[in-house]
């Protein structure tokens, strides 16, 4: 208890000091005087969060803090989360629900720059037609740059959570070339439909590239 309790009191001390990534905690001496600990105790939990990713050792600034990426946080919770047992008919329809949501965003923000980012990456991925697993990556990222477009950081964080916990079961891999054609061609008219901001046509359409997952 009183480790959990100095974990979140650590916390609690990085949020209401403002830290941003890079800043340098105090050393485990003065940490651990001022939260009433050990050195012992101090020094486990900041290695627990060193594990997590949250902070980081450096050997000439000492205890940094490190903001996780994307794929750090979905990874943590994803595990979480299989403890839930959810399963993959529950998964399929969060992922239609999440892909559906953004939509409108999608269609609101889209730039010409985003249009082309996202030509860009179904060009590649059509390209690698006979390399199924580096094809399915770029299409994964296909994806993730729609949710990017919306600027809405957690709901691109839930479908990576989404991805990393079913990954290979929810989302199997292309069987061959002909389904990354058939990916390819399907993303090429979400493309139109967000250039012509229609989005009663990117909804079908979306609707449409999604429903062949399993369940």
């Amino acid at each position: 208890m009183l480790k959990l309790e100095l974990l979140h009191n650590i916390e609690k001390y990085i949020l209401d000091n403002n830290l941003q990534e890079g800043d340098r905690l105090p050393g485990e001496v003065e940490l651990s005087t001022q939260f009433g600990v050990s050195r012992g105790t101090m020094r486990e939990v900041i290695g627990y969060l060193v594990l997590k990713g949250i902070l980081e050792r450096r050997p000439s600034s000492g205890t940094v803090l490190r903001v996780p990426d994307f794929n750090d946080i979905a990874s943590d919770l994803a595990f979480q989360l299989k403890l839930l047992n959810c399963g993959r008919e529950e998964m399929k329809a969060s992922r239609e629900i999440l892909e559906l949501s953004i939509i409108p965003s999608v269609i609101r923000f889209a730039t010409s720059a985003h249009v082309d980012q996202l030509t860009q990456i179904n060009n590649a991925m059509m390209k690698l037609e006979h390399d199924t697993v580096k094809a399915d990556e770029l299409d994964l990222e296909f994806h993730m740059a729609l949710f990017d477009i919306t600027g809405i950081r957690l709901m691109k964080l839930f479908a990576q959570i989404i991805t990393v916990q079913f990954k290979g079961k929810l989302r199997p891999p292309f069987r061959d070339a002909a389904a990354v054609r058939r990916s390819g061609e399907e993303h090429k008219l979400i493309i139109k439909a967000i250039s012509e901001r229609n989005t009663t046509e990117m909804t079908g359409l979306v609707l449409e590239h999604i429903k062949p997952l399993p369940v």
